[in-house]
């Protein structure tokens, strides 16, 4: 008896060991919302623009909810939240804020990157950048305010509460089809 018991205490363990480094393999391949971000200020320099926070923040959300649409994964592992102003990445919105309307210096982000964006994430964000980059902040965070939008989900029963990855990628996914 006292045999299985060991030999079923070693199986769990093995079973938990292996799931831990499976989520370990996923978070190791998950950016950070600052490794995204300053792809964007770095695009935005290359072709003599600048781009202020609320833009910035925008785009980052846009990017994160279209790659959970595209591919059922989440672009980074930071929370976004449903604030009076649209959809908000609070770490992001935190180092980003001091810049005001003034556009964001890219080297703020060598204090918080963590990792550089493969080729393949690179074409996935150019195309969104493509997408995106003649707007405004005011008009991302318009977009990020109409109907059905997770944002609007959240905030009408949770102002200021976390709208989860599901959430958004249900609203990016149903924007897929409709295209």
């Amino acid at each position: 008896m006292i045999y299985i018991l060991v030999l079923l205490f070693i199986i769990g363990l093995y079973l938990v060991t292996l799931r831990k480094e499976k989520i370990i393999k996923t978070l190791n391949k998950m950016y950070n919302c600052f490794d995204i971000a300053e792809y964007f200020v770095k695009k935005a320099k290359e072709e003599g623009q600048g781009i202020d926070p609320m833009k910035l923040l925008k785009l980052t959300y846009i990017a994160h909810g279209w790659y959970l649409g595209v591919t059922g994964n989440p672009l980074f592992n930071n929370k976004v939240f449903a604030w009076k102003y649209g959809t908000v990445i609070p770490e992001l919105y935190f180092a980003i804020r001091m810049f005001g309307s003034d556009s964001v210096d890219p080297y703020v982000f060598k204090l918080y990157s963590e990792k550089k964006p493969t080729e393949e994430t690179k074409q996935f964000l150019d195309k969104i950048w493509n997408k995106y980059k003649d707007f405004k902040g005011l008009e991302l965070s318009a977009k990020t305010h109409e109907k059905d939008t997770p944002w609007s989900k959240v905030w009408s029963i949770n102002p200021n509460g976390l709208i989860s990855n599901d959430t958004i990628k249900e609203y990016y996914e149903s924007k897929l089809k409709s295209v």
